[in-house]
């Protein structure tokens, strides 16, 4: 890991620690790169490989009966510390029914693995880990708090007889670290999982962020670039959340994950900065748009902006019908790619435009779903779509494009995957509408130009993202697509 540094940290009552940047930075410019204290699975992960976290079933490590599913990760340097300990104290995994249902038994494995670090390297745990923010009294008032007693701390300390290594008050420290400080990343596996970065936990939130993370497989190193250019001095702001959730949603999760409220510009406007991503319709008067009349209060009044209209509701009414909405959203999250899929969104589009905003982050968020899939499923590919599911296709990548030069500004891999999604259609409209001889080579030529674009944007992007992820793949299929392409105008 290369050990660049263009960051101070600073500390006020705001925020604690913060990030500054102490040098002008360029748009997409490395910033720091961080190695995590620990890796491991989530709370209420159904059973995953203590090794490379993919998911097993029936198949556990010969020495300490926890979930392995190779020699290989058997021998894996992140389990065979923790196996020592369950070999020692012969704890083992409890048999269970269904290995694809959540199992807490999982729960103690990533705080046993900081404490682990802790011993290995108490120097770096003194200097990063130590000063982490834990929200302890808060976190006394939660159902959580309970579990973790149950599921961790008594867990570890007397069933795994950790007391004589670890005092209770350490092991409740270390949930704390966790729960506040953990940032969830996809495995080598892909499959979702966490880890503790301590400079990234320094880095604040802001729902529209100026620094991009990339996680890279081979050894969980995680890279922190400038997402659009940064004076020296500027803070430097990650989303905590996704960016395309609507203010009740990101606000409440910021609460329950990070315990604060997020009081940002976004935040505060009601209209999400133009966005609309929290807006709905108003179907007493039909014109009217209806607002939270203060973003800041989960309990506000939300109105209808027209003058004679006197429709209003409360804000837990609006965040009731949300959680209705996104129920169904993740169902359609959950089918697999395929006919179907699209089928179902569209319809759900259709069920809902005069109910929300079209560029509601609900709408948004099902929008930016079938932008991906169009060209992609069964009775679907790119060949097969008629110019008006091009022309959707289209009108969905240019929508999110639109939306994230507000809330995501400058380089994502968001925004690098819609560019890539919005290369082939436009270059197959324009084919299409050649070979129908409504325009001319010249004209042709010139119409090509900018899916030539969108892939070098999208290969600029991607380049930066782990090789063997789903974002690096595409942009290295972009880089050749792009070369393929001017060929091909080279040739015209």
């Amino acid at each position: 890991m290369v050990d660049i540094c263009h960051y101070n940290v600073l500390q006020n009552e705001v925020y604690g620690r913060y990030l500054t940047a102490n040098k002008d930075l360029d748009c997409g410019e490395l910033i720091f790169t961080d190695l995590p204290v620990t890796v491991g699975p989530k709370p209420d992960t159904s059973p995953l490989c203590l090794g490379c976290y993919c998911p097993v079933e029936n198949s556990v490590c010969s020495r300490c009966s926890w979930p392995i599913c190779s020699t290989e990760c058997e021998q894996s340097p992140q389990h065979l510390p923790e196996c020592d300990v369950f070999s020692e104290a012969k704890v083992r995994f409890q048999p269970i029914e269904d290995w694809t249902a959540t199992s807490p038994q999982l729960d103690c494995i990533t705080p046993l693995r900081l404490l682990l670090a802790k011993e290995k390297d108490s120097e770096r745990w003194k200097r990063e880990v130590e000063v982490m923010e834990t929200h302890t009294e808060a976190r006394k008032k939660r159902p959580t708090w309970e579990a973790d007693q149950v599921n961790i701390v008594n867990y570890l300390i007397e069933h795994c007889k950790l007391s004589n290594r670890f005092s209770k008050e350490l092991v409740e420290q270390v949930c704390g670290i966790l729960e506040v400080n953990a940032v969830e990343i996809p495995s080598r596996g892909g499959f979702s999982i966490r880890a503790v970065y301590p400079r990234l936990a320094i880095a604040c939130h802001s729902c529209v962020p100026n620094i991009t993370h990339t996680i890279l497989h081979q050894n969980y190193e995680v890279q922190i670039r400038a997402a659009v250019p940064i004076k020296s001095g500027e803070i430097l702001h990650l989303s905590y959340t996704h960016v395309l959730s609507p203010t009740l949603i990101r606000r409440e999760h910021l609460l329950e994950s990070k315990f604060f409220n997020c009081e940002c510009p976004r935040c505060a406007d009601p209209t999400e900065l133009g966005t609309h991503l929290s807006t709905l319709k108003c179907n007493k008067c039909d014109n009217g748009l209806i607002l939270s009349t203060n973003p800041l209060d989960n309990e506000a009044q939300w109105k209808c902006t027209e003058k004679n209209c006197e429709f209003k509701t409360s804000g837990p009414a609006m965040r009731k019908m949300l959680g209705v909405v996104l129920a169904e959203v993740e169902q359609l999250d959950a089918l697999d790619p395929g006919p179907t899929a699209i089928e179902l969104r569209e319809a759900t589009i259709k069920k809902y435009k005069s109910v929300f905003h079209p560029r509601h982050s609900i709408l948004l968020s099902i929008k930016h779903a079938l932008a991906q899939l169009y060209g992609r499923v069964e009775n679907y590919t790119i060949d097969e779509l008629p110019d008006v599911m091009l022309e959707r296709k289209v009108e969905f990548c240019r929508l999110i494009l639109k939306t994230l030069d507000v809330i995501s500004p400058g380089d994502s891999r968001m925004r690098g995957m819609m560019f890539y999604e919005l290369h082939a259609p436009l270059m197959y409209l324009a084919r299409n509408e050649f070979g129908a001889g409504l325009i001319t080579q010249e004209k042709l030529k010139e119409r090509l130009q900018e899916p030539l674009q969108c892939l070098a944007d999208a290969a600029r992007i991607l380049s930066r993202e782990d090789p063997q992820s789903p974002e690096g793949i595409t942009g290295n299929i972009a880089q050749q697509s792009m070369e393929q392409l001017k060929a091909s105008l080279n040739s015209l």
